[in-house]
């Protein structure tokens, strides 16, 4: 008797869920039939290097400016362009720093062999991490 009861339990179990999967991918299904299609990227000409990326179009352009009004709209975006890279710039050293910092707290946590450890396993953590980016250099 006890061998159909978990029988049973099991059978009840497995249809349970095969019934949530099926519900879960109906949901997921039907989310995806709204889906509304992407505003088409466009060919945009950065101002500084020349270089035509495809972008979505700037949302200044919608509005249509004039050529002094556009001139206007490059200078300023050339400003924040500058002061953003400033930003990004400072917050990678800063970042870096951080993660340095909290690299060698850990370390000083563990026993010299576990140190060591860490250390080569940290040093194989950042030559991928340096490969990665490098081919990622090279594509873009």
């Amino acid at each position: 008797m006890e061998h159909q009861s978990r029988t049973r339990l099991l059978t009840a179990l497995v249809l349970a869920a095969v019934f949530g999967t099926g519900i879960l991918l109906g949901l997921a299904a039907d989310s995806n039939v709204n889906a509304v299609a992407a505003e088409a990227p466009v060919a945009v000409t950065d101002s500084v290097s020349g270089v035509e990326t495809p972008r979505r179009r700037p949302m200044y352009q919608q509005v249509e400016p004039n050529e002094s009004q556009l001139a206007l709209i490059d200078s300023i975006v050339k400003e924040h362009r500058s002061r953003t890279n400033s930003l990004d710039e400072q917050f990678r050293l800063d970042f870096r720093s951080i993660v340095l910092e909290t690299r060698e707290s850990i370390k000083g946590v563990l026993g010299s062999e576990q140190a060591a450890e860490y250390q080569r396993l940290l040093d194989e953590y950042d030559a991928r991490r340096a490969a990665e980016r490098e081919n990622e250099d090279e594509r873009n």
